[in-house]
């Protein structure tokens, strides 16, 4: 009996890890639709770092936000993780859709990363684009479409 139970107890811990490390690997079902914006506000425009980062110079705008929420896709938060940079430089924002839900947008500089919250929820997001999204100079260019040509 107690042979059985260790297999049962192997098994079901088996099946819980792989289940973890499948749902590790995709990224989470999307809770809201950029189609759907009403309205973007931007309470602190100038970007700030959780670490030692100059961000002086950086700054967050309605169409940047807008840029980035257009490209962003949902994205599994050990991505996240693994790729943040403590340094990195971030800004906020707020959005409300048109059925009236609110949301607020976070969004790193560098990386390409953000994420999207509601009172209950927050969706990791990535933006292949987005890399210095707040610098002054920023493109607004979708991947693929920077240069002469060439796929990023």
């Amino acid at each position: 009996m107690a042979m059985k139970m260790r297999f049962i107890t192997f098994t079901a811990t088996a099946a819980m890890a792989f289940g973890t490390a499948l749902a590790a690997g995709r990224p989470t079902q999307e809770f809201w639709r950029p189609q759907q914006l009403r309205q973007v506000t931007i309470d602190q425009p100038a970007a700030r770092s959780f670490g030692q980062g100059q961000c002086s110079h950086l700054v967050l705008d309605e169409k940047r936000l807008r840029f980035f929420l257009e490209h962003a896709r949902a994205a599994a938060p050990e991505r996240y993780d693994q790729e943040m940079l403590v340094d990195d430089c971030n800004a906020e924002g707020r959005v409300e859709l048109k059925d009236g839900r609110r949301f607020k947008v976070s969004i790193d500089n560098w990386t390409g990363w953000g994420s999207i919250s509601d009172d209950q929820r927050t969706q990791f997001l990535y933006c292949r684009s987005c890399t210095d999204i707040l610098e002054p100079g920023f493109g607004f260019q979708p991947a693929g479409r920077r240069g002469s040509g060439s796929r990023d």
